[in-house]
């Protein structure tokens, strides 16, 4: 029996308060799926950086990817393979960013370290 990966529902979201305080708006919405993680917004790039996976029905393992969000419009900028199967499961644990625009994302199977660019 083959087992169905499921990846989540897609939705990242910039929601910005209201000028005046008394409310908030959504800026955009993106489809991507990231379903372990918080995304971390970079002001140096103004990039959101999430590690997504994306929701593919024809295959039986996981792929996971660092995929970089443009604040401003939402737009994905570019996606990074990290790699297949549940060792890069970063199981909620966080991105950073480092010197030299380099993510780091604790996995299930060790660290991996992702070049900010496609």
């Amino acid at each position: 029996m083959t087992r169905r990966r499921r990846s989540g529902a897609p939705g990242i979201e910039r929601v910005d308060l209201d000028a005046d305080g008394q409310g908030c708006h959504t800026v955009w919405h993106s489809d991507e799926i990231a379903p372990t993680v918080v995304p971390k917004l970079s002001r140096a790039t103004g990039l959101v950086y999430a590690y997504t996976k994306p929701a593919d029905p024809m295959s039986h393992t996981d792929t996971w990817y660092l995929t970089a969000i443009d604040f401003r419009t939402g737009e994905t900028r570019w996606s990074q393979r990290a790699g297949t199967g549940s060792y890069y499961n970063n199981n909620y644990a966080p991105i950073s960013i480092g010197p030299a625009r380099i993510a780091y994302v604790g996995t299930l199977g060790g660290l991996v370290a992702l070049r900010d660019g496609p």
